[in-house]
């Protein structure tokens, strides 16, 4: 899977399904069957290729059918002289991380919360500064290697270098959500896709999530799902 940020281009992408203008500010989202070929030439611009790991951490965080589809087809946006600098501030820091070697887990985030403001499947995103969308990638990072045994509003404001009251303001500008809903709506879908997509038991999808009992994961589960972990095991 591949995605072209076009800064300065002329010409087209030539596809199966048609020809595409190189409009400057126009990011492609191309699916596996790839680029037939490129008419013209690109000025200034990324290819980004990524695996079909990490894109499935991206649907892990965007559960909307359109994020499913989004490399279907080919498909693109334009984004606005402010957006463009975004994505290419995001791109920027993103090759530094890389050539920190930061984990996987990092990176998928990354990837994630690119997609998610370039495609406007998070369309709060579009509103922040390249700052803020920096500390939100910090923020989701940090959530996604401790949400199994950390709670603490005290733990995620060390890491993100804030005092808790800040972290809060933080997160209640830019996710509009309490740190406490963020970390139980991971630790539910995480518990979607173990009930769904492994052998794992119940039990040991419970202590796997930092249930001390199995009761305990089930009871919540159902206030967030509705209905039952068994009930919620046999749509799959």
């Amino acid at each position: 899977m591949r995605v072209l940020i076009i800064k300065e281009a002329k010409g087209c992408l030539c596809m199966n399904s048609g020809d595409y203008n190189l409009t400057n500010g126009r990011i492609f989202f191309i699916p596996e069957e790839g680029l037939v070929r490129l008419e013209g030439e690109i000025i200034s611009g990324y290819w980004l290729n990524f695996s079909s790991a990490l894109y499935s951490e991206f649907l892990l965080q965007h559960l909307d059918p359109m994020a499913k589809n989004l490399f279907l087809n080919l498909s693109f946006r334009d984004l606005d002289g402010n957006g463009l600098k975004k994505a290419f501030g995001l791109i920027e820091q993103l090759k530094k991380d890389i050539e920190a070697r930061n984990d996987i887990k990092f990176l998928a985030q990354y990837l994630s919360l690119f997609l998610g403001f370039t495609a406007g499947f998070d369309g709060y995103l579009a509103a922040l500064t390249l700052d803020e969308l920096q500390q939100t990638l910090r923020f989701r990072a940090i959530l996604e290697n401790f949400y199994k045994r950390e709670k603490s509003i005290e733990f995620y404001a060390e890491g993100m270098g804030m005092s808790p009251k800040k972290l809060n303001s933080f997160l209640d500008k830019v996710l509009g959500k309490s740190l406490f809903v963020l970390i139980k709506g991971r630790v539910m879908r995480e518990a979607e896709e173990l009930l769904l997509n492994s052998d794992y038991t119940v039990d040991e999808i419970a202590i796997m999530l930092g249930f001390q009992r199995t009761s305990n994961f089930s009871d919540a589960f159902k206030r967030y799902k509705g209905i039952s972990v068994s009930q919620f095991s046999n749509l799959g």
